[in-house]
C-alpha cells in the first residue's frame, strides 16, 4: 500500500487527469475469449497486474503498448504515433454482439443506483463535516503519510443493481398514504454485504461482508402521497454488519474488535405511474464504523481511528447517460454471478 500511496501524488494526477483516460481492466476479462480480451492481449495487458500500488500499462487506441506508469515518457512515444492513430475516431469499435460480452450488463428492466461513500468526522457543534487527514491519529507522526493518504478521503462512486422483479415488489398494487410496505430481506442484505462497507469502498482493501456477519438489515416504504400521476414514498430502515460495539476494545492501532458498521437508513422514493418508473431513488445511510481496518496482512490502515466514526454512505438513481452507470457492482462482473450470491434472496 505504501508504494502505491507514494505512487498517487498532487504531480501524478494533474498528468493523468490531463493527458490520460483511465480503465480498471479485470483480470479474467484480460484471459477471455473475446474481443475485449484479444485487443487486452495484443496490447500484452494479460501479462501484467493492474494494481494500487502502480502497475500499469499505458496503451494507445489501436492498442499499442506505450509503457508502464503514466509520466512524460509515455507521452512522447504516443506523440511519436501516426498524427492518424492519435486522432478521436483513430480506431472504430464496433458494438459488442449479446454472445461476445464478458462482462454482465445491469439488469433488463431493473434499476442501477449509483452509490457514494466518504470519511466523515464531527465538528466543534457536533454536526458532521468532511474528514481531514489531522482526524486520523496514526497519521499524526507521518506528514508523508497523511498526504498521500488525502487522495482516499475523497467520495468514491460504485453502483448498485435492483432487479426487475425487486423493482416491481416496491411499488403497491393499491397505494394509500399512511399504507407501509416491507421490503423484501435480499435488498438491504445486499446493501449490507456489498455496499455499506466502508474498508472496501474507500481502500480497495478487505472483501465482502460475509452474510453471516449481517446482524440486521430492514427496509421499508411509506407511503406520504398518492396522485393519479405519481406515488411518493418515503424510505425507513437499519443496517448493521460486524462486531458489536465495545469502547474498550475499540483501540487502535492493531486493537481486537473487528470491523463493525451499522447505521440507519432514511430515503425519498417517487414512481411516475404513467411511464411506471421510478424517477427518484434517494437514500442516505449517516453510520459509524469501528474496529479493526485490516490490510492483507491485517495491521491497521492509517485511516482506521478508536471508537465509533462517522461513515456516510448516500444513493441515487443512476441516469444512464454515462458510461460509468453500466460498471457492475464492486467494479468486478463476478460480483453479480451466482458463486458470490450478489442476487441471492434471504432464507
Amino acid at each position: 500500500m505504501s508504494r502505491g500511496l507514494a505512487f498517487w501524488n498532487d504531480e501524478t494526477i494533474k498528468l493523468i487527469k490531463g493527458s490520460f483516460v483511465c480503465a480498471s481492466v479485470p483480470t479474467w476479462v484480460c484471459k477471455s475469449e473475446s474481443p475485449e480480451g484479444e485487443f487486452l492481449r495484443a496490447a500484452s495487458i494479460d501479462k501484467h497486474w493492474v494494481t494500487s500500488s502502480g502497475y500499469m500499462n499505458c496503451v494507445s487506441p489501436s492498442g499499442k503498448l506505450l509503457g508502464g506508469k503514466p509520466s512524460a515518457k509515455v507521452l512522447e512515444e504516443f506523440m511519436k504515433l501516426p498524427e492518424a492513430d492519435r486522432k478521436p475516431g483513430a480506431v472504430q469499435v464496433p458494438d459488442l454482439k449479446p454472445s461476445e460480452r464478458v462482462i454482465p450488463s445491469p439488469p433488463e428492466g431493473g434499476l442501477v443506483l449509483r452509490v457514494h461513500a466518504r470519511f466523515l468526522s464531527r465538528g466543534e457543534d457536533g454536526g458532521l463535516r468532511h474528514t481531514k487527514t489531522a482526524d486520523f491519529p496514526l497519521m499524526a507522526d507521518s506528514p508523508e503519510r497523511a498526504r498521500t493518504w488525502e487522495q482516499f478521503l475523497q467520495p468514491n462512486i460504485e453502483c448498485m443493481w435492483v432487479t426487475r422483479e425487486e423493482v416491481r415488489a416496491l411499488v403497491p398494487a393499491e397505494p394509500a398514504k399512511g399504507q407501509k410496505l416491507a421490503v423484501d430481506a435480499a435488498l438491504p442484505e445486499r446493501m449490507a454485504r456489498f455496499h455499506l462497507t466502508p474498508q472496501r469502498a474507500t481502500t480497495s482493501e478487505g472483501g465482502i461482508v460475509s452474510a453471516r456477519s449481517v446482524k440486521s438489515a430492514a427496509l421499508a416504504l411509506v407511503v406520504e402521497e398518492v396522485t393519479p400521476e405519481r406515488i411518493r414514498m418515503r424510505l425507513e430502515g437499519s443496517v448493521h454488519w460486524g462486531s458489536d460495539y465495545d469502547e474498550s476494545k475499540a483501540t487502535t492501532p492493531d486493537g481486537p474488535l473487528g470491523q463493525g458498521y451499522e447505521t440507519p437508513l432514511d430515503g425519498r422514493v417517487e414512481y411516475d405511474r404513467t411511464r411506471q418508473a421510478f424517477t427518484r431513488f434517494d437514500i442516505v445511510a449517516p453510520g459509524h464504523v469501528w474496529g479493526r481496518w485490516g490490510d492483507a496482512n491485517g495491521k491497521s490502515l492509517s485511516v482506521e481511528r478508536p471508537g465509533r466514526a462517522p461513515f456516510g454512505f448516500a444513493f441515487e438513481l443512476a441516469t444512464g447517460d454515462s458510461p460509468t452507470d453500466r460498471i457492475p457492482p464492486g467494479g468486478n462482473g463476478r460480483y453479480v454471478t451466482e458463486r458470490t450470491g450478489y442476487f441471492a434472496r434471504s432464507k
